[in-house]
């Protein structure tokens, strides 16, 4: 063995990361929809008359044989779809939400993966990933986050800020837990603990 390569496997070892997954209801869209129900996901918007169309998509999609397609079919502040998972015992504990998103002429506001950490109904934090604008093919996207004291709930989410179509699919939530290695593994986000409502109704 060279000392170079003995010198990468030993990084490779000291930066191990162990992931456990945290089961999801319907993570990857195949359960059929019942009416405007997506099972084990809510959906909401802002205010006012209809304003998005969301269905199952068996043409477009990154793994299994569906996705999730959002549209905005008439301008309103956001459309989302969301699952709250219980977390009490996740509190101190890295979390990260990872899933593969694909857009079509989103604004530049876009089509946003978001965490919202719960103390029962009230938001005690959020992190979301950068805006998917544009037109873009599957890209999977992460965010990661300490799970803040007082958790009892996450609520993992997509929502649409602007006009044009979001899909996701093949979502995953996950602790993380990085081994003999201290350095700081957050995803790029936005923390929004102080937004507005967008994106944080249940």
């Amino acid at each position: 063995m060279s000392k170079a390569f003995a010198v990468v496997v030993c990084l490779l070892l000291g930066s191990s990361v162990m992931a456990t997954e945290i089961p999801l209801k319907n993570a990857d869209f195949e359960l059929p929809m019942a009416g405007l129900r997506i099972p084990g996901w809510s959906r909401t918007q802002h205010a006012g008359v209809r304003a998005y169309v969301v269905e199952r998509d068996a043409e477009r999609f990154a793994h299994g044989k569906h996705s999730i397609r959002m549209r905005r079919t008439t301008e309103q502040a956001y459309g989302m779809i969301s699952q709250v998972i219980e977390a009490a015992d996740l509190a101190g504990k890295p979390v990260e939400l990872a899933a593969k998103l694909k857009t079509a002429e989103v604004g530049k506001k876009g089509w946003v993966m978001k965490m919202t950490f719960l103390r029962y109904s009230a938001i005690i934090d959020q992190v979301r990933a950068t805006p998917v604008t544009g037109d873009t093919e599957w890209t999977e996207v992460a965010i990661r986050k300490d799970v803040p004291a007082g958790t009892t709930a996450i609520e993992i989410g997509f929502l649409l800020l602007d006009g044009g179509t979001g899909w996701a699919d093949d979502v995953h939530l996950r602790t993380r837990a990085v081994e003999n290695d201290k350095t700081d593994a957050s995803a790029p986000g936005t923390s929004a603990a102080a937004d507005n409502r967008a994106g944080k109704s249940r």
